[in-house]
C-alpha cells in the first residue's frame, strides 16, 4: 500500500470540500494511504514569498522536515503548495548557505532538514505508484469519449526541471476514465488566478481567453488539478457573463472528481452540486 504524508493546504479545505471529499474516496477505492500532516503551517504562495523570500524558506523548510521526520513523500492537490514546496526544497539543496541558516531557525521547533524528502503532486504519484493500467482497472463506468480540456496551471508544469511533471501524465490519467483529451492552442496560458488580486481586468481577460479557446476546441468539460485555476475559471464565468455578455457553460471539475464517478461513485460523494457552473450534465456521459 503506498503511504504518503499528505499536505493539504489552506485552499482546500476551506474552500473545496468537493476536491478533498473526491481525492480521499478516490485514494481509499486505490488501497492509497493518505495520512494528514499535522503541525504544518501555510505554504505562503505566493504573497510571503513576494515580500519575504527568507520566511517563505523557513515556513515550507518546516513543513518539508515535518515529512522527513515521518519518512513518507509528502503529496499535495494544490500547486501553489506543490511549487512552494518544490521551489523551496529545490534551493536549499542548491545553496548550502541558506540550508545552514534555515536549520539554525528549525532548532527552535526541534527539527533538521536535511533535503532527502520528496514532495509530489497527487495526481503524479497515483500515476507513478499506483500506475494507469491498476486506475483503469477501477473504472466500472467509463466515459463514452466525451471531450475534456485539461488546464494543467502555471505553477504544476514550471520551472520543469523543478516540478519534474509533464502534461502527458494529466492526459494520461483523464483517459483511463474514458474520456478524450481536447487539445486547445491555450493549453500552456496562465488561468489569471494569481493576477486578480492586483489586476482584476487582466485576470478576467485571461480567464475568458482561456475559455473561449477551450470552446472554440470543441471541449464540453474542463479537468483541473489546482484550487485556484478550479475557482478561476469556474467562477469567472459568471462574471464574464455579466461584464461581456458571453456565455461559456463549460463545467470545471477536479480530476478525483471525474476519475471517482468513473469508478463507480455517485455525485453526492464527490461533491459535484458544489461546482459552481453545473457539472451534472457529466453524468450522462457515463456508461454502464
Amino acid at each position: 500500500m503506498p503511504t504518503y504524508n499528505l499536505y493539504m493546504g489552506c485552499s482546500v479545505p476551506a474552500n473545496y470540500p468537493n476536491y478533498e471529499a473526491a481525492l480521499l474516496k478516490v485514494a481509499k477505492a486505490l488501497d492509497v494511504e493518505l495520512n494528514y500532516m499535522e503541525g504544518v503551517g501555510c505554504c505562503g504562495s505566493p504573497n510571503l514569498r513576494a515580500f519575504d523570500y527568507y520566511g517563505w524558506l523557513v515556513v515550507n523548510a518546516r513543513t518539508l522536515a515535518i515529512g522527513e521526520q515521518n519518512g513518507h513523500d509528502i503529496v499535495t492537490p494544490c500547486n501553489g503548495c506543490f511549487a512552494s514546496l518544490k521551489d523551496a526544497l529545490y534551493h536549499l539543496r542548491h545553496d548550502k548557505k541558506d540550508m545552514k541558516r534555515v536549520n539554525e531557525e528549525l532548532k527552535k521547533f526541534d527539527l533538521e532538514l536535511r533535503g532527502t524528502v520528496r514532495v509530489r503532486h497527487v495526481v503524479e504519484a497515483l500515476y507513478t505508484d499506483v500506475g494507469v493500467d491498476a486506475i483503469r482497472e477501477k473504472v466500472t463506468r467509463p466515459l463514452d469519449g466525451v471531450g475534456i480540456a485539461i488546464h494543467a496551471g502555471c505553477h504544476l508544469m514550471r520551472p520543469a526541471d523543478v516540478t519534474e511533471m509533464s502534461i502527458e501524465i494529466l492526459e494520461e490519467m483523464l483517459r483511463a476514465t474514458g474520456a478524450t483529451v481536447v487539445q486547445y492552442p491555450l493549453w500552456k496560458q496562465c488561468c489569471g488566478a494569481t493576477v486578480l488580486p492586483v489586476n482584476e481586468a487582466l485576470a478576467v481577460r485571461l480567464a475568458r481567453d482561456k475559455l473561449r479557446s477551450i470552446k472554440d476546441a470543441g471541449a464540453e468539460f474542463i479537468m483541473v488539478v489546482c484550487p485556484a485555476c478550479g475557482n478561476q475559471l469556474d467562477l469567472q464565468q459568471f462574471g464574464i457573463k455579466d461584464t461581456y455578455g458571453e456565455g461559456y457553460d463549460l463545467p470545471v471539475l477536479f480530476y478525483p472528481q471525474i476519475l471517482a464517478l468513473a469508478m463507480g461513485m455517485d455525485e453526492e460523494e464527490v461533491g459535484l452540486s458544489m461546482n459552481r457552473v453545473p457539472a451534472d450534465p457529466i453524468l450522462d456521459h457515463l456508461t454502464e
